[in-house]
């Protein structure tokens, strides 16, 4: 199996069956936050940029790019309206070929139908009340679109996490929105629709893991995370209810700093996210990297893989407390899919 890798310098080809061995490195696109890919080819994949001076990417001239052929070659896609945005969030439909969610900077999100050939905005969603109040704590304080999450058994719902300002629901594929934010923080890094069951939610934040039973009516705190600063979800697909996460200790600006990086853990739970557990027997990762996990996806073969922000890859399979590194000495990763075997 093959993994095409978004980091902070470009993309990276790695190639599994070779222990993480390095097929081909583009610094086109300059630097890759975020991915999606199309639902029927797997082949095409889409990568969003952002400039964060803090984090190590500082995109080119493009925010979207496209490949076709599985991460070999790229095509600036940005929609012409939008030049000036960065991309936090790209989402492509689970049942529509060719069609794709991007959000951006300024809280902005976009449609395309077509595969990236064209964009129309969302107007919707410029219209959410107390938008004018959202904001990011880190200068220049301008909040944005930082996940996108389809409903896989309704994909017509589709929500919407801003960083910062909160939740929101559109049950017609973005034509309009409500909020759905009741008792969450509005600090949103990760949703995620449970798959066997459309009301129950998972929001990571700044303060934690939230699940929601309702459809985003109400949201509670779940139970067991040492540590507040949440960034990645999946949801397992061989154990119904198994949900996985990662949280550090603080924010980004503290992992640089401290003697532990930012001190992260891994966590699963078995319950639909009301509970939760350290996933590795010494509760931490520390003995291999001062990373933080910043998007967890489970492979071809159901592992659970984990991009972090030092560089590197991991892979937890087996009885939960295994854990390998499969990637090194990368510049900061951030986002990655899988690809089938040629």
């Amino acid at each position: 199996m093959r993994l095409c890798v978004g980091t902070a310098k470009g993309i990276v080809l790695l190639d599994l069956t070779r222990g993480g061995t390095p097929l081909l490195a583009l610094a086109d696109p300059a630097s890759v936050w975020c991915m999606a890919q199309d639902c029927t080819q797997p082949e095409v994949i889409y990568a969003g940029s952002i400039n964060n001076l803090q984090a190590g990417s500082a995109r080119g001239k493009s925010s979207l790019a496209r490949s076709s052929d599985g991460g070999r070659s790229w095509h600036d896609i940005t929609p012409r309206n939008a030049r000036d945005e960065e991309v936090w969030a790209v989402a492509a439909a689970p049942d529509v070929p060719g069609q794709l969610f991007v959000g951006t900077s300024h809280a902005r999100l976009f449609r395309s139908d077509d595969g990236g050939h064209s964009f129309y905005e969302c107007t919707s969603f410029l219209k959410m009340p107390g938008r004018e109040r959202w904001g990011f704590a880190q200068s220049p304080h301008i909040p944005h679109i930082r996940t996108i999450a389809f409903d896989p058994v309704q994909p017509d719902t589709i929500y919407v996490g801003v960083e910062e300002g909160g939740v929101y629901r559109s049950r017609d594929r973005g034509a309009s929105f409500e909020p759905a934010n009741h008792s969450i923080p509005s600090d949103v890094h990760c949703l995620l629709v449970d798959p066997n069951d459309s009301q129950r939610i998972y929001a990571t934040t700044g303060r934690g893991l939230y699940v929601t039973g309702d459809g985003g009516m109400s949201w509670r705190l779940a139970k067991g995370l040492s540590r507040t600063y949440a960034i990645p979800l999946m949801v397992g697909r061989g154990q119904q209810g198994a949900v996985y996460t990662a949280a550090a200790a603080g924010p980004p600006p503290t992992w640089a700093v401290g003697a532990a990086g930012a001190d992260a853990r891994v966590f699963c739970s078995c319950d639909s996210g009301e509970s939760f557990r350290t996933l590795l027997a010494d509760g931490s990762f520390s003995h291999t990297t001062r990373g933080m996990v910043m998007r967890m996806r489970e492979d071809l073969a159901g592992a659970v893989l984990g991009a972090l922000s030092d560089g590197g890859l991991i892979r937890i399979e087996g009885d939960e407390r295994t854990l390998s590194r499969i990637g090194d000495k990368l510049p900061p990763t951030y986002d990655f899919v899988a690809l089938p075997d040629p």
